[in-house]
């Protein structure tokens, strides 16, 4: 079972959130919601924010009876990031890998 991923993406305020291990269905959610975003109209004044994060699990040997289903850098998973576009979002994931493969190399 792959890694439980939570993607919240926000418009103007209004949000939307998703938790998967599945990432053909956190692409197919994304575009669904680009796409009720754009037949209301996205401009430049649209506030967009994207936000992807660890699911908590539950755990009961952990504090607090859970714990985040994978180990993230909060330098990197607390960046928070202004997308227009499904593929801006994706832009901006893939910085976030290439940041955590940087972060890791130099701790080697």
């Amino acid at each position: 079972m792959g890694r439980r991923v939570r993607l919240t993406i926000s418009f103007d305020s209004v949000s939307h959130q998703i938790d998967s291990t599945d990432p053909e269905l956190l692409g197919r959610w994304m575009l669904e919601i680009f796409a009720r975003a754009a037949a209301y109209g996205i401009s430049d004044a649209t506030y967009i924010q994207a936000y992807a994060y660890p699911s908590w699990v539950p755990d009961s040997s952990a504090t607090g009876g859970g714990k985040p289903d994978w180990i993230a850098d909060t330098r990197i998973i607390g960046s928070t990031f202004l997308v227009k576009s499904p593929r801006e979002l994706v832009e901006a994931l893939s910085r976030q890998l290439d940041e955590a493969e940087e972060l890791a190399a130099a701790h080697e």
